[in-house]
């Protein structure tokens, strides 16, 4: 269905997104920013989208909870003048020509946003969909509060800006030394939340945060409570209207210290614990804060599916708290007991397990015995900062008898962490503390210990990018697939596409152990349905008998976004076909991929041909690669696309696609071919240089100094399991040097090479030589170099200092 401007719908209607014109490969609609990220509950806001080919608009999406809806805002026509006078000619054929109207700005929308009052305190991401594709997304907020900008006068106290609370207050430091102030009336005995957010979201301002009396008399001040941000709590004494003063601790400032204040008597928790709990079961939580209305505990119930990393916020009359960051475990858990500061009383643990615990008291060590049921990797690793814990945790690993193994402080922030060989039914110890001997309720933590594989269970997770792919009728794209494994699961993960428009095809991809990526290819028929549509991939691999199905998430620049889409368009000019089914090559050989390019009748443009892909990570074929491109000129059909394997290239199997571009019409065309694979064999050897420069000093005859001598060790990388001898040879060495350099044996890695220079050597400083090995394996020869060994040649300390006696006499002369 076609939902005509200027409604919107969310993502979760999850409906087709048609557009009835052709849609012509023009660039796809990219957005930068928006002119606020914020937008409250139950109101109605403008915001200003900038970017780039936003012309043509056909649809605004917002991503995420339903709750937010949205109206273009047409620009203003210029103002035109209407006049009555026209113009006549003798000869006719001339008239006055009419001014051309306005055309819409392509760099900039504005949407009037409306959030519900009920809408959801998540996230969204908001998209614009035009003629031509879907764009990248942007986050938009959904908050509680007011949201109230700064004004540029608030920097005088007299002036104090005036703000009802609660609110959130927005703005930036914008000048050095500049101090920004807010008045705001509250009442006695109520409790005032003022939280600064700014160093966390990536602003420079270093806050220093203050409550002043009318009279200017500081009552309560903060710097540095959550990082460099502020927080303070402020109970007035009585009624009455007091000023809220921000500024740099260092009197800095500048267009980008910007900040958000929570301000206002709104519920806010200082401290939780635990951090975590066992999935699929429940926990109690104790809490510590403001405005919570006497709540100190709550049971939480965690389900099976929950996620293992999120955020928990507390719900009041007042509204809701700051976010909580909360973990969830696939591990058993324990809770920390004392007595259990000494030897002798250690709680016994079992592994693998999860241990919530608090450095109770200052002084308190906390010290947990365990023991190993085979010789394996055991890692000891302690969260508590990362929770807004105060603790400066120190691990010790130690024997039964306490005698320290390991120790480790600040492995991640303030957060510590141990791995080890451990061996089995050897017992350990390992302690808790902090750093400097603090303690109380707020130094909670959670350790866990555990083998490296159980630190979740078997698993995978699946990704794919591009997220706005687009593809044109009779054509082909591509999308990157990829695979994370986690628990020790290792086998093949199989994509598929579901949700695609009729008319658009998608072949399924299955990744094995390794390579951990791969390319899928999306079809278009010359049937197909043009527009934008939303779809998603689906991964499933086989878990212990059972197939387990997740879905895949897109990334957008490598950012994990909510939904996918695809844009159909116009056919181009040209389709490719890759004839090469298949290309084995060995690192340092050369082959080539040919394709041949279907030409629409008529069409006699440039076709440039790229290959694409063969990389377990992201880096593009060039590292792997020499060559890679070609240009079928004028009428041309058949293309070959030279590659190179590198000598350093990756080996295994992947798979390439050749990218067609070219111009029709005035418009940058692209089609893709289907998928080549590619594998790269081994080299079965590697030769190096231990020295890369090399110097040598022409010394008399029977002198004996080790100058006149130099020495490096040739070595040899043995692969793909070659290990025969290496016949050595030198290239490019200087005259008047006498060498000595053997082959390397079998099995061996290295044999020395000895020069010494002659009287006949030339000196200099810019010599170069290589050595080359040359090998019979599998039968066939091989033949490879070290890299240039630089090598410099002179004449002894004295010698030269007589050259240069005798010289100088010929030198006065010629100056005379």
């Amino acid at each position: 269905m076609i939902l005509p401007l200027p409604r919107v719908i969310g993502i979760s209607a999850l409906l087709l997104l048609l557009t009835a014109s052709p849609l012509r490969a023009q660039p796809a609609p990219k957005l930068g920013s928006l002119s606020r990220e914020w937008i409250q509950r139950g109101t109605t806001v403008e915001i200003l989208l900038n970017g780039e080919n936003l012309s043509d608009l056909q649809q605004i999406l917002f991503s995420g909870d339903p709750g937010l809806s949205a109206t273009n805002v047409p620009s203003a026509p210029p103002a035109t003048t209407t006049s009555s006078v026209r113009v006549e000619s003798t000869g006719g054929g001339i008239t006055r020509a009419e001014p051309a109207a306005p055309q819409a700005d392509a760099r900039r929308l504005v949407l009037k946003v409306t959030a519900t009052g009920d809408a959801s305190l998540n996230p969204r991401e908001v998209r614009v969909i035009t003629a031509h594709g879907v764009s990248n997304p942007l986050n938009l907020n959904v908050g509680q509060w007011p949201e109230i900008a700064r004004r540029e006068t608030n920097t005088l106290f007299t002036q104090a800006q005036f703000v009802e609370l609660p609110a959130i207050l927005s703005g930036a430091v914008s000048a050095a030394a500049q101090t920004n102030f807010f008045r705001f009336k509250a009442v006695a005995d109520q409790e005032y939340v003022f939280e600064v957010d700014a160093s966390r979201r990536g602003s420079p301002l270093d806050s220093s945060l203050a409550v002043l009396d009318l009279q200017g008399r500081e009552l309560v001040r903060n710097e540095d409570a959550l990082g460099l941000d502020s927080l303070l709590f402020f109970t007035p004494p009585a009624e009455g209207e007091f000023i809220l003063a921000l500024r740099d601790f260092r009197y800095r400032g500048g267009g980008d210290y910007s900040y958000r204040i929570t301000a206002g008597p709104v519920p806010y928790v200082e401290s939780f614990f635990p951090f975590g709990a066992q999935r699929g079961k429940s926990a109690r939580l104790v809490l510590e804060g403001h405005n919570l209305e006497g709540t100190t505990q709550l049971t939480l119930q965690i389900d099976l599916r929950a996620p293992r990393s999120q955020e928990i916020r507390v719900q009041t009359s007042r509204g809701h708290s700051n976010l909580l960051p909360f973990e969830v475990s696939d591990l058993p858990e324990a809770a920390e007991a004392e007595p259990n500061n000494s030897v002798t009383n250690a709680q016994a643990v079992t592994l693998p397990v999860v241990i919530n615990g608090r450095i109770g008291t200052e002084r308190d060590i906390d010290r947990f015995r365990f023991k190993s049921m085979s010789d394996q990797k055991v890692v000891c690793e302690l969260a508590a900062a990362r929770f807004g814990s105060k603790l400066d945790a120190l691990l010790i690993l130690a024997d039964a008898r306490g005698a320290m193994l390991q120790q480790n402080d600040d492995a991640s922030g303030a957060d510590a962490r141990i791995e080890f060989d451990a061996k089995k039914d050897t017992e350990y110890l390992v302690a808790v503390r902090d750093l400097t001997d603090r303690g109380g309720d707020r130094f909670g933590y959670r350790l866990s210990l555990r083998p490296p594989s159980a630190a979740a269970a078997a698993g995978f997770t699946a990704r794919f990018l591009s997220d706005t792919p687009r593809v044109n009728r009779d054509g082909s794209t591509r999308l990157r697939c990829e695979v994370t494994r986690t628990g020790g699961f290792d086998g093949p993960v199989r994509f598929v596409a579901e949700g695609l428009p009729a008319g658009v095809q998608v072949e399924s991809l299955t990744l094995p152990n390794t390579p951990h990526s791969g390319l899928m290819i999306l079809s278009a028929s010359r049937e197909a349905a043009t527009g934008s549509f939303p779809f998603r991939l689906l991964a499933t691999g086989v878990i212990g008998g059972k197939n387990v199905t997740v879905t895949a998430e897109p990334l957008s620049e490598d950012r994990p976004v909510r939904q996918a889409f695809v844009t159909v368009l116009e056919p181009v000019p040209f389709t490719l076909a890759a004839t090469t089914l298949s290309l084995g090559l060995e690192q340092n050989e050369a082959g080539s991929v040919e394709v041949v390019a279907h030409r629409r009748e008529g069409f006699t443009g440039d076709i440039k041909l790229v290959a694409e892909g063969f990389s377990a990570g992201r880096e593009g074929l060039g590292k792997h690669f020499n060559g890679g491109e070609t240009t079928l000129k004028g009428t041309e059909l058949i293309g070959r696309i030279p590659l190179t394997a590198r000598l350093e290239s990756e080996a295994g199997t992947r798979t390439i696609v050749v990218r067609g571009e070219s111009t029709w019409e005035g418009r940058p065309v692209t089609t893709y071919s289907r998928p080549v694979p590619v594998s790269v064999a081994q080299y079965p050897l590697l030769l190096s240089s231990t020295l890369p420069r090399l110097s040598l000093t022409i010394l008399p005859s029977g002198s004996a100094s080790a100058a006149g001598e130099a020495e490096t060790k040739i070595r040899v990388e043995r692969r793909a399991g070659f290990n025969g001898v290496v016949d050595l040879s030198l290239e490019g060495l200087p005259a008047g040097l006498k060498s000595e350099l053997g082959p390397i044996p079998a099995d061996q890695s290295e044999v020395s090479l000895k020069l010494n220079a002659t009287d006949k050597a030339a000196i200099g400083t810019n010599f170069n030589f290589t050595v080359v090995g040359t090998v019979l394996f599998n039968e066939r020869r091989y033949k490879t170099r070290t890299g240039q060994i630089a090598l410099s040649i002179s004449l002894p300390e004295a010698a030269e200092l007589a050259t240069n006696a005798l010289a100088a006499p010929s030198a006065a002369v010629g100056t005379r």
